[in-house]
């Protein structure tokens, strides 16, 4: 974005989130009425990309800036037509000695719209690239979006929101820096000290910045920061363009250290959980095994099928900004051969007239319409397959067959399954610095450099063990559960079901990697209806207990007369089958995700939770996924820090350290010392 520069103005009150309509000049340049300035040079966004951005960080010279590393990370601020992406995107291809992965962080406050995006891409050499990247352009929602490209080793991550808002709260190491705002005169909060010095935080040593702008209060504020800046003739008539290169990190500096290779990694539990962790980490080149005494999709996942959804609430909810996120990485986690037979369904209905559901209009305008909406009864029929359907919320998700998918992550190369391996204790081993997994005699059963406990309730117990359980990890609770798998033809009233609905109990139509998986008659409709809650230490309810009460929670799904004939039966199908177990969770319901303090010793590392899943494990296990293999290979993280602090299994500890922060009055100086450890890139 192009304009001439002067003096920024004081900084205003975050403005909000708001998607933008392209407009034109009269000579049909694109074109902001909000900013009352122009997107690029007039001689082109494309030629304006390569001139100013990506030869101001060294991306058009021989050998490029990225040569010889695993990653690359671009952090930009001020995403817009995004040109600098797609060229950045085509350099990367046509370079043959481009990094294994390239990151890309783009903020916008004023996310344009997918058509717009392609209609303004003229240059011939990018038109490809921008129809892939408007084919998953995602709604003017606040928060991180991720987009996969070229088989996710271009990895885009979208960053919605105010950037004074957003810096403090990224995760991630930059390589490179555009600064492509609107000019500082127009849109002074992207140019501010304070905005490029929580900028520089996030950048790694030796990082580069390039910009059109060359104004004397940006110029200062990189001074401050630490960067040596130079100026360059500007692109296509405009005087000066300024590049510059970071001397060092400051005190200050959040900035992520990239791992320089792949490496080893054992996994203990091949769940949801832990199969999602080491097909996170075998994509990325990482030897993974995996120990789990039960085999692959044990417990709970290996239920025949579940519900991925959106937590339908207030926008900013903590819940459903991780529902919402939790949805994004895990279709990105399907593999693209299977995806279709592991999913029923492109959305999950939920009957409006439930309780928890009677304050959602007063939220429901500010979520996107691919994300939620309100269906009259004619169209939750519609969408759900079923003569008679109530008013129902329409909730992005699908019907997912779980245990399929829990196989399908766990077949990746790079991965090593060993069943009937029971894990008692994990151990760091001083000398090798590696982490070993150890049998009730204490003998090895393997090692790695890095381990990941995902097995449920099992995880605390297994730190117990080992001796490394520290103070303020929450307490897992457990509850029994109970569904049905049936023939869509003993359920009258749920014959058409072709979308996964709720309301008490849920309903959802078998995928067909679950009925291949199960050895059922492919020609005939099943289902799945579920489940109870039923707490641990109390008697277990009987199979009819658990139909009746299922029964009456789908009644809203029944039609006008549940008890019909062909509506409900009193008693289970004897052709059926009845599924029972148990979920661990936390009370505040958020899953325990992240590194976990094996000694006091800063070294002793590598060890990481993917546990407390609750009823959410297919809906989370891929984001908890990502957030491990990003912290540990040091790319940008998935969520934002204060979702990130959120579900770590030491949030407790990092609440009562954040507390006293929040009423005193910040100074410099160093953070006071704790007695208790510290996460890896937790609370600071």
């Amino acid at each position: 974005m192009h304009r001439p520069a002067s003096t920024p103005e004081q900084p205003q009150e975050p403005p909000a989130l708001r998607a933008e309509t392209l407009q034109h000049t009269p000579q049909g340049q694109p074109y902001s009425a909000r900013y009352g300035d122009v997107y690029a040079s007039r001689s082109g966004a494309a030629g304006q990309a390569r001139a100013v951005f990506l030869q101001g960080c060294g991306l058009l010279e021989r050998p490029a800036a990225w040569c010889g590393l695993r990653q690359f990370v671009v952090l930009e601020a001020g995403f817009g037509l995004g040109t600098n992406f797609l060229a950045t995107w085509r350099a990367w291809r046509d370079d043959p000695q481009r990094p294994h992965r390239l990151h890309y962080v783009g903020i916008e406050l004023h996310p344009l719209s997918a058509p717009d995006l392609l209609r303004e891409c003229a240059d011939p050499q990018l038109a490809e690239l921008a129809r892939h990247l408007a084919a998953q352009w995602p709604a003017a929602l606040p928060g991180l979006h991720p987009v996969s490209l070229d088989g996710g080793s271009v990895q885009l991550l979208l960053a919605f929101g105010d950037i004074g808002q957003l810096l403090p709260r990224l995760r991630l190491g930059a390589d490179a820096v555009y600064l492509d705002g609107f000019a500082p005169a127009r849109n002074p909060r992207m140019w501010s000290r304070e905005a490029l010095l929580a900028l520089t935080g996030l950048c790694r040593p030796g990082a580069r910045l390039a910009t059109y702008s060359v104004a004397r209060p940006v110029r200062d504020a990189l001074d401050e920061a630490g960067w040596e800046w130079r100026k360059l003739p500007g692109y296509a008539g405009k005087a000066q363009r300024l590049q510059a290169r970071l001397r060092a990190p400051g005190a200050s500096s959040r900035a992520r250290s990239p791992r320089g290779a792949p490496g080893s990694a054992l996994v203990i539990g091949a769940g949801l959980a832990g199969a999602a962790c080491a097909q996170a980490l075998a994509g990325r080149g990482w030897q993974v095994r995996v120990l789990d005494d039960n085999g692959a999709a044990g417990a709970t996942s290996a239920l025949p099928a579940g519900l991925a959804h959106l937590r339908p609430a207030a926008l900013d909810e903590r819940l459903a900004r991780l529902s919402r996120s939790g949805l994004d990485w895990l279709r990105l986690a399907l593999p693209p051969q299977s995806a279709a037979a592991l999913l029923c369904g492109d959305a999950v209905l939920m009957a409006a007239q439930q309780p928890r559901l009677a304050a959602l209009h007063r939220h429901a305008q500010d979520w996107d319409a691919r994300w939620l909406r309100l269906l009259e009864p004619a169209q939750a029929a519609a969408a759900s397959g079923l003569a008679d359907a109530p008013r129902a919320w329409w909730t992005a998700g699908s019907v997912v067959a779980a245990g399929a998918l829990c196989r399908e992550w766990l077949r990746a190369e790079g991965i090593e399954l060993s069943a009937g391996r029971r894990v008692h204790a994990v151990r760091r081993d001083r000398a090798s610095r590696m982490w070993q997994a150890l049998d009730e005699q204490g003998a090895l059963l393997a090692q790695a450099e890095v381990c990941v406990l995902a097995c449920a309730a099992g995880g605390p117990q297994l730190l117990r063990a080992s001796g490394l359980d520290a103070p303020g990890i929450p307490t897992l609770h457990l509850q029994a559960g109970r569904g049905f798998l049936v023939a869509a033809d003993a359920l009258g009233a749920l014959r058409g079901l072709r979308a996964g609905v709720m309301s008490g109990c849920y309903a959802l139509p078998l995928p067909a990697a679950a009925v291949a998986a199960a050895a059922l008659d492919p020609e005939r409709r099943w289902l799945f209806v579920g489940a109870t809650y039923e707490h641990a230490g109390h008697p277990a309810w009987s199979q009819q207990q658990a139909w009746e009460h299922i029964g009456a929670g789908l009644r809203p799904w029944l039609g006008a007369d549940p008890g019909a004939a062909g509506g409900w039966p009193a008693h289970p199908p004897r052709q059926g089958w009845s599924f029972r177990g148990e979920r661990a969770g936390a009370a505040d319901r958020l899953p325990l995700v992240g590194d976990w303090p094996a000694g006091r010793d800063d070294t002793d590392r590598g060890l990481y939770l993917s546990l407390g899943m609750g009823s959410r494990g297919l809906l989370l296990s891929a984001l908890a996924a990502q957030c491990i293999a990003s912290d540990i290979e040091g790319e940008p993280a998935p969520l934002e820090d204060d979702l990130l602090q959120a579900v770590h299994p030491l949030r407790a500890a990092l609440r009562r350290r954040a507390a006293p922060a929040a009423d005193a009055t910040p100074r410099p100086g160093p953070a006071p010392a704790s007695r208790e450890p510290a996460p890896r890139d937790g609370g600071r």
